[in-house]
């Protein structure tokens, strides 16, 4: 028979400890809370913050991919008229934006400025006279508000007197067929 544990033993003192401190379930103290709270609020402001920042970076694809069109639109313009007709854009400013198509869009925000600076054909670094030029860059600015959007450069090129294009001398166009399809044979 095991002795009776007296009052005063350290047996006793070990037990009464451990009644006192709940049982082996021990809870957060203040300053674990505080931390812990502290660091899901950083996270939260950061998670808040993220969705703003998204909202701002589709905008801005959307006006980077607008900017692209219009510019495209002069560029194509440029290409459809005479090389020499093409030089008098330069300087010219479209506001609100100028579409190919004619329909009305709300560009009333958008503005395209054309510049065309004549390049020597071989070194397209070269400027050169409006005269002698075989060749152009076109660069196109847009502007959304009066704020840069986008800025493209395009060349383009005098092809008048180059065979096989439709402006140029050579390649041939009529229909002289070296067949013989007078049935004799």
């Amino acid at each position: 028979m095991a002795a009776p544990i007296r009052e005063g033993t350290v047996a006793v003192k070990r037990q009464n400890a451990h009644l006192r401190r709940g049982c082996g379930r021990r809870g957060f103290t203040l300053a674990e809370v505080i931390v812990s709270a502290a660091l899901l609020a950083i996270g939260f402001t950061a998670l808040v913050a993220s969705f703003g920042h998204e909202s701002v970076v589709i905008q801005r694809g959307e006006d980077i991919t607008l900017a692209t069109f219009l510019a495209e639109e002069i560029r194509d313009k440029a290409f459809q008229m005479a090389f020499a007709d093409a030089l008098d854009l330069d300087g010219t400013t479209y506001s609100p934006a100028s579409l190919s198509t004619g329909v009305s869009e709300d560009l009333s925000n958008w503005s395209q400025r054309i510049s065309v600076t004549p390049v020597s054909s071989s070194d397209l670094n070269e400027e050169v006279e409006a005269a002698e030029a075989q060749a152009a860059r076109l660069t196109v600015e847009v502007f959304a508000g009066g704020n840069p959007v986008l800025t493209q450069t395009y060349y383009i090129f005098d092809f008048a007197g180059v065979p096989f294009t439709e402006d140029g001398e050579g390649g041939d166009d009529d229909d002289d067929d070296d067949d013989d399809d007078d049935g004799d044979g």
